[in-house]
This record gives structure tokens, C-alpha cells and sequence, in this order.
């Protein structure tokens, strides 16, 4: 299975629901145009539910298939390379425009507005009406602000996750893209294996579940890409606690899963 970049995110989902990628957005991901194309007879699909859970990496998620087997019950899987260093802000200004950190202007742990033309942008130019739920204050609250999208910014995963639930059944929005953080809070305090840890993979597995309920009840009889997309991976330092941000594979190497509904 060939592996790709995470800059290469974007083109596809402007291919999956036929809009013009923003300008840095110039490869796309091979499987998922192939998964789309077949699935929906050329036509692409009428909405997109993007689920960004932080921090799992693929070894990650190989360890831990039984605690994230509604994940793994994906229809397609793709081996994915985050970009260096594999920091969130970093990694998700990759993941939205398609473009390289020195592109996009945020090379280390920093949050702050990204400039360059977005996915979002493209989203905006297309009438495709548009939003992020996230946790107050994280990456995906400040990257892609200015836009002219809606921001539902709430104080924890489970509000995120409620929140989302009703932004889907309200049948109001083409793209909605959904950030949840608890298992990179937790791996930083404790190690990428420790029991709580754990337990926040369970619950991401529990929303993921719960999201894609949500869009089957809610988006019948429409073609709906549901994309379950991390940003980077994890390790255990020397003095026990988990980290990322070096250029290892327990960093570098992660794994996306789509489904079309």
C-alpha cells in the first residue's frame, strides 16, 4: 500500500465533492479519488463529514484495533505521512491547504491565523456552506479563521461531539469538520499506552460511532464522505511521558479511514 503525504488531503476532498482545489493543493490520494469515483458513479458526493481525532499514530492504531474496531470497520484505509515537524498546528495547516509548512508559514508548535488560500476558501468559492466544531482555543478554533464559515467552538470532546451531532441532523451544512483532542492531552500527561490513555481511544471510537449514525439517519439518499483523519503520531520519551514531534516513524507514520454513506 503506497503511502502519502498529508498535503495531499485537500485536493481530494475538493475531488470527492467537485470543487476547484485552493491553489497549494496540487496531489491528490490516488485510493481515496479511485474509492469516490467508483462509489458514487463519477459524480462525487453532495457532503463531506471530516472527524479529526489528534494523535493517533499507526502503530498506534494497529496496537489498540479492538479498542478502535468501529475505526477499522472503514471501508478504506490509507497510510499516510505527516509533515515535519509532526506538530498539530503544523500538521493540520498541512491537512487544509494542501501546502507545505514553509508554505503555509507555521513551523513549530504555533497557533495563529493561516493566510494562504484553503480548502475552506475553495469551500466558500464553491457556495458550499461550511464549519468547524472544535475544542475552544485549539489548532482548528485559530488555522483557518477569517473565513466565511461558521465556528462552533465548545470546552471539551463531548460537547464537540454533541454539538456536531446536531449540526448533522439540522441537514444545514455541505462540510463539517469535527476536532476532538483528548487522547494527545492525556498521552502528554501520562504515556501513549497508559489505561487513560486507552480509555481516550475508546471514546474516540465512541464518537466516530456516534457521527456516522448520525449521517446515515440524517443524509439519506444523498452520497455523504465521512473522513476519519489524525495529524500526526506518538511516542514515549526517555523520562516516560508520551511526545511528538521528531522525525521517527512513530511520529511520522499514520493511517486515515473513509467511509461514503
Amino acid at each position: 500500500m503506497e503511502r502519502y503525504s498529508i498535503t495531499a488531503i485537500t485536493k481530494s476532498l475538493c475531488n470527492a465533492i467537485k470543487i476547484s482545489p485552493p491553489a497549494y493543493a496540487r496531489d491528490g490520494i490516488d485510493e481515496l479519488d479511485k474509492f469516490v469515483e467508483q462509489n458514487t458513479l463519477g459524480k462525487g458526493v453532495d457532503r463531506i463529514v471530516v472527524f479529526n481525532p489528534d494523535a493517533i499514530g499507526e502503530w498506534v492504531a494497529n496496537k489498540y484495533k479492538n479498542i478502535l474496531s468501529d475505526i477499522w470497520d472503514s471501508e478504506l484505509k490509507v497510510k499516510m505521512s505527516s509533515v515535519i515537524p509532526p506538530k498539530t498546528p503544523v500538521c493540520f495547516g498541512s491537512i487544509y491547504t494542501g501546502s507545505t509548512p514553509e508554505e503555509h508559514g507555521i513551523q513549530h508548535y504555533e497557533k495563529k491565523k493561516i493566510e494562504i488560500d484553503s480548502f475552506f476558501d475553495a469551500l466558500v468559492r464553491a457556495n458550499k456552506k461550511t464549519c468547524i466544531v472544535t475544542v475552544e482555543n485549539q489548532s482548528m478554533d485559530i488555522l483557518f479563521r477569517g473565513r466565511a464559515i461558521d465556528y462552533y467552538t465548545l470546552k471539551n470532546d463531548k460537547e464537540v461531539i454533541n454539538k456536531a451531532i446536531q449540526i448533522i441532523n439540522s441537514k444545514e451544512y455541505d462540510v463539517i469538520c469535527i476536532y476532538n483532542q483528548e487522547y494527545d492531552d492525556i498521552m502528554h500527561r501520562t504515556h501513549p499506552k497508559s489505561l487513560l490513555s486507552q480509555r481516550a481511544l475508546k471514546h474516540y471510537n465512541q464518537s466516530h460511532k456516534m457521527l456516522l449514525q448520525a449521517i446515515k439517519q440524517s443524509y439519506q439518499n444523498q452520497k455523504t464522505l465521512f473522513a476519519t483523519i489524525t495529524d500526526h503520531g506518538v511516542h514515549r520519551e526517555w523520562y516516560l511521558l508520551g511526545n511528538h514531534g521528531k522525525n521517527i516513524d512513530k511520529d511520522i507514520n499514520i493511517i486515515h479511514f473513509y467511509n461514503i454513506i
